[in-house]
């Protein structure tokens, strides 16, 4: 198993090599006629260096125009993040530890996502008490890997990105990755994905050499469980102003726009030199676009994006 990861790494660092020592204005793969990408993710308007307890960091939302809400993998805490200050200012425990991968704020709660599927609202999460904490079950499992939470304002759902395989049933699914609804009001899942990601449709708009190629087929042949390798979502998020949906991957280091109707908008390359494991996305309700990035051996950092006005 260690000899497999030790593999999985280098291959992971040639594939990374290989793909952004290209040109770094040449970052959009791809972009559908009459839609133009709103956002320069390699020229961030601002970022925040986090403290050591979030080297982490798996998810974040935005709460207000002073605060945002972070999560990290192993600690059921909320950790509230001023970005007028640039500091954690307060942290609410709502769980034991596990494995959380992704934030949303809903009007004056917070949900929470484990990557196995379990859902837990944290009512009333800044009152100044001990919080009530829901847990809700989903048809997610572990099989399906869950990373990414976001909240849908136009159909009032929470939508959930998952990186494993994309049905919650046995049918075969290596050539896809999905993303799910789950409707606040009912606390039921859809288990029809609402999106279907095309792994095809993504390594078509890639400019792969033979190398990059035969690095991805050899990680899903080392690592079956993950399947296809050249994308896999870590965040989701819709967009305030034209609803589509952005998907983040740190495996594959893209971020993917879907309109509502599933359609592909747009494809774009994430340098890491700004964005060393992108995990985390939001936007504000000025449709500021804020992405959180794994320590990965230094500190971890939320960068912060202004959209573009054309």
């Amino acid at each position: 198993m260690q000899i497999k990861r030790i593999i999985i790494v280098a291959i992971l660092c040639l594939m990374g090599f290989i793909i952004f020592s290209q040109d770094t204005d040449q970052q959009k793969l791809f972009e559908r006629n009459g839609y133009q990408f709103p956002y320069q993710l390699e020229k961030p308007s601002k970022y925040w260096e986090l403290p050591k307890k979030l080297v982490e960091i798996s998810g974040l939302g935005y709460i207000d125009d002073a605060r945002l809400a972070l999560v990290q993998d192993e600690k059921g805490i909320i950790f509230i993040f001023n970005v007028q200050t640039g500091k954690v200012e307060r942290e609410i425990k709502f769980g034991n530890d596990g494995d959380y991968e992704g934030i949303e704020i809903v009007e004056n709660d917070a949900w929470i996502l484990e990557s196995n599927g379990n859902l837990y609202r944290v009512k009333d999460f800044l009152a100044d008490i001990v919080p009530l904490v829901e847990k809700y079950s989903t048809a997610i499992s572990t099989k399906n890997d869950a990373e990414g939470l976001a909240y849908d304002h136009i159909n009032k759902n929470l939508l959930i990105a998952c990186k494993g395989h994309p049905f919650v049933d046995h049918k075969k699914g290596k050539d896809f990755k999905a993303i799910f609804n789950f409707n606040v009001e009912t606390k039921k899942l859809n288990t029809e994905p609402m999106i279907l990601i095309k792994l095809d449709t993504i390594k078509k708009n890639i400019n792969y050499n033979t190398i990059t190629q035969w690095g991805i087929e050899l990680m899903a042949y080392l690592d079956t469980y993950k399947g296809d390798v050249s994308f896999q979502p870590s965040g989701v998020a819709v967009h305030p102003i034209s609803g589509n949906i952005y998907v983040l991957g740190s495996v594959g280091k893209m971020l993917i726009v879907y309109s509502r109707a599933g359609k592909l908008m747009a494809m774009v390359k994430l340098s890491p030199k700004t964005h060393a494991q992108p995990e985390g996305i939001c936007f504000d309700a000025n449709a500021t676009l804020y992405i959180s990035n794994e320590g990965d051996g230094n500190k971890a950092k939320i960068i912060m994006m202004k959209m573009m006005k054309y």
